[in-house]
């Protein structure tokens, strides 16, 4: 049983953590994730597997391809049922509710009908409700998701970057005004973890959207050079 309340383990582990700044106007997170990794050995097994857990189901990138909406709505359901915190149950649910919302942007961009009343596909306060609005650009939930018509139109026009960070964005702000219940209790150790992953997952998003676009550059180059050589043929 995790112990809700202020312990030595979680204060000494909180006290050794770099202030997590916003990921958008960094370079690289303050702690990798293997030193991240090593700081959590401070914890207790019971403490150490939950964050495990909960990372594996709830972190923003360590979905596994082969997972299907199914399966994760069957991991959430069991972990959020579980969980005696209230403060990270609540965290997680608006997890499921904002990532329920973008699954259902997603099937509908697909040109899928609204998902039956026995399809496992979402998890939250809105599965229902977005069911019966399908055909509603933004389910009539943009007064309960201010960020949700945006995200709409950028799905829509394939910006696949600007919604990445649109959505991170979201999350970070969300987080970030996020208070435990308890300071330096293990639900201190969840919103830091939940957050460095934030940082880490958009330092990695925007390496890898810089040498996409650095290769789309050198293709250009090679192609004009081509052609130039061909004119000069």
């Amino acid at each position: 049983m995790i112990n809700p309340n202020v312990n030595a383990d979680y204060v000494d582990l909180l006290c050794s953590l770099p202030y997590l700044h916003d990921p958008f106007h960094r370079q690289r997170p303050p702690i990798s994730a293997v030193q991240f990794r090593k700081r959590l050995n401070m914890l207790d097994f019971e403490s150490r597997q939950l964050v495990e857990e909960l990372a594996g189901t709830f972190y923003w990138g360590r979905l596994k391809l082969e997972d299907t909406d199914a399966e994760l709505v069957r991991k959430a359901t069991r972990i959020i049922e579980e969980l005696a915190l209230q403060d990270i149950k609540e965290w997680q649910m608006w997890r499921m509710d904002f990532r329920t919302v973008i699954a259902a942007l997603r099937r509908r961009k697909q040109g899928l009908a609204a998902p039956d009343s026995k399809t496992l596909w979402g998890y939250g306060h809105y599965v229902s409700h977005i069911r019966r609005n399908w055909n509603h650009p933004t389910f009539k939930l943009e007064s309960r998701f201010p960020w949700l018509p945006e995200a709409k139109e950028l799905l829509e026009s394939g910006d696949s970057y600007g919604l990445e960070r649109h959505l991170m964005t979201t999350a970070w702000n969300y987080y970030s005004r996020q208070q435990a219940d308890r300071p330096y209790s293990f639900s201190d150790v969840w919103l830091y973890a939940v957050k460095w992953d934030l940082v880490d997952r958009w330092c990695c998003y925007n390496a890898d959207a810089a040498k996409q676009h650095f290769e789309e550059l050198v293709q250009a180059g090679l192609k004009q050079s081509i052609e130039e050589l061909r004119a000069m043929a």
